[in-house]
């Protein structure tokens, strides 16, 4: 597996998101000189990669998401009475969940 594949890539592009806001904001507080010039077309050489990468990001993720649910739908199309029953089970589980949380001693008995 690759690295990208073993984290979300929404949560990937979502933190290069942010990093790229945090650098071009810190890049408009800087100051102004020649070294600083410098680093600064270095920095932005370096947001201008990101941002393209971040782009590649979320496109790659939208194409992963269209797959998986085109696959869902084509999967539950040919398996509906299999698709129903695996729905009916995880409500049941959710439901009973709910219920054991809410059972003697919760904090909803005080409210009556």
């Amino acid at each position: 597996m690759n690295e990208h594949s073993e984290r979300d890539p929404q949560a990937i592009a979502e933190e290069l998101r942010r990093i790229v806001d945090q650098a071009e904001e810190l890049m408009a507080n800087a100051g102004v000189g020649d070294h600083l010039n410098d680093l600064r077309d270095r920095v932005n050489d370096t947001l201008s990669q990101a941002k393209a990468k971040l782009a590649e990001l979320e496109k790659e993720a939208r194409v992963h998401g269209k797959r998986a649910a085109v696959a869902t739908e084509t999967w539950v199309r040919a398996n509906p009475w299999t698709a129903l029953a695996i729905g009916a089970g995880i409500g049941l589980i959710i439901g009973a969940v709910l219920l054991t949380r809410s059972g003697p001693g919760s904090p909803d008995d005080d409210l009556s």
